[in-house]
């Protein structure tokens, strides 16, 4: 393993109106047991004791974040494993991960063993998935075109949205700060926010729409009151949105060229 510590620095402006900013280094790197696998995600535990990595040979291994040490990895998808997200801390052991093989499954992240397993159906492959709902039983997934939702306490499907969207959902997650409040993310070009109370369906929970005017590929939440939503799309598009007034408040056309420009091993800016 090769560690590389730099200091953290936070430089605020002279004028106090000017937003201060951070200057972050490299601070860990380590070789991997990967060969010639694609990373897909990389997510850590909330107290970063761990960290998971899904691979292109459908399996999710496990690391320390700080040493770098190999601990284990869980396998038992058949296909591409599109999304991975540790529990909260009710339950901080325990990984998720959805797949194109049409399952929602929870590890055991000190055993590596599978504990739980939802099928949304042998024709589906999911593509996101986010628990929430006023308890946080709620468990939401993108399924092609569909969203479906089950309680996760008895594993049972509670409601399918099949009108909101036209194509593959490719995100869906429930608000921080909001629980009953879902904003799903489509291919084709809708970010739809619901309310999940009650009886869920597309008539009377829909409360919103934002159309993005291309194919979406990631979401999420942004700000000090999580009031923001940040979206990137599959040309690389950034913007950013009040998802409750559905109103576009920035817009980046080329992210990616953008990011390269910024970037810097040694100097990394961050607005605060």
């Amino acid at each position: 393993m090769e560690t590389a510590d730099m200091d953290v620095e936070e430089q605020p402006h002279s004028d106090p109106s000017s937003n201060s900013y951070k200057r972050f280094g490299l601070k860990n790197s380590f070789q991997t047991n990967f060969g010639d696998d694609y990373v897909f995600q990389i997510v850590p535990k909330e107290d970063w004791t761990a960290m998971a990595v899904s691979l292109s040979t459908n399996a999710v291994k496990l690391y320390s974040p700080v040493t770098g040490q190999y601990y284990g990895e869980c396998r038992g998808h058949s296909t591409t494993i599109n999304h991975i997200s540790f529990s909260g801390a009710s339950t901080p052991h325990v990984l998720h991960s959805c797949s194109s093989d049409g399952t929602i499954r929870a590890w055991d992240s000190r055993s590596f063993q599978e504990v739980s397993c939802i099928s949304a159906g042998n024709s589906q492959e999911v593509f996101s998935f986010s628990f929430g709902g006023s308890n946080d039983n709620l468990l939401a997934a993108g399924c092609q075109s569909q969203i479906l939702f089950w309680d996760w306490r008895n594993k049972k499907q509670v409601a399918c949205l099949e009108d909101s969207h036209v194509d593959d959902v490719t995100q869906v997650h429930f608000a921080p700060d909001h629980r009953s409040k879902l904003v799903s993310a489509s291919v084709d070009g809708l970010i739809c926010i619901f309310d999940t109370e009650g009886d869920i369906n597309d008539d009377e929970h829909l409360e919103s729409v934002i159309n993005v005017g291309t194919s979406v590929g990631k979401v999420g939440f942004l700000g000090g009151k999580q009031q923001k939503l940040w979206c990137l799309t599959h040309i690389e598009t950034l913007s950013v949105w009040d998802w409750k007034g559905a109103k576009n408040e920035a817009s980046f056309q080329d992210a990616r060229l953008l990011a390269s420009n910024s970037w810097a091993l040694d100097h990394v800016s961050l607005s605060c």
